[in-house]
């Protein structure tokens, strides 16, 4: 991984190896991932702590005040993956299974497309998407997996990052 951070150029947002310069494209995340390369655009906005407290009450089911503290944990718009799956634990001996669709789809993206440094935590913000489960299958999946690791990858790439 730390050669790769290495040859990294953000101004190309491609690798430079030694056979050549390198980039990951559309279709090689299609292809891979198996993903539609088209659809709508997602756009996710930064989230106020109090709009994530929101998603989670209104999109997870959880009470407001477990949502608030799972917050606080975390430090901002971010669930632990732990915590999320008591939730999804929890929501199938309950039967709930529009909220365990939503759950699993969360911690899905959030381990994988859209994964951080943290490793334990995901972001909030990707449970937006979820809201109507019959549209998160139109949105192009495709094209936000690249460009969220290209962003994180232009991060690991500085001389100052301390983690990959």
């Amino acid at each position: 991984m730390s050669t790769f951070k290495e040859r990294w150029h953000k101004e190309t947002s491609s690798f430079h190896l030694l056979v050549g310069e390198v980039t990951i494209t559309f279709d090689d995340v299609a292809s891979l991932l198996h993903l539609p390369i088209t659809g709508a655009f997602m756009s996710f906005k930064p989230l106020h702590v109090d709009d994530v407290v929101f998603l989670l009450v209104e999109l997870l089911e959880v009470s407001s005040k477990e949502a608030r503290a799972e917050t606080v944990q975390c430090h901002g718009a971010y669930v632990r993956l732990s915590w999320l799956r008591d939730i999804y634990r929890s929501k199938c001996d309950a039967a709930q299974w529009t909220v365990v669709g939503r759950t699993y789809l969360l911690h899905l993206v959030g381990c994988t497309l859209f994964a951080n440094k943290s490793v334990t935590n995901i972001h909030v913000i990707f449970l937006d998407a979820f809201c109507d489960l019959t549209q998160s299958g139109s949105y192009a999946w495709e094209g936000a997996a690249p460009m969220y690791m290209y962003e994180n990858l232009n991060d690991a790439s500085k001389g100052t990052a301390r983690q990959l």
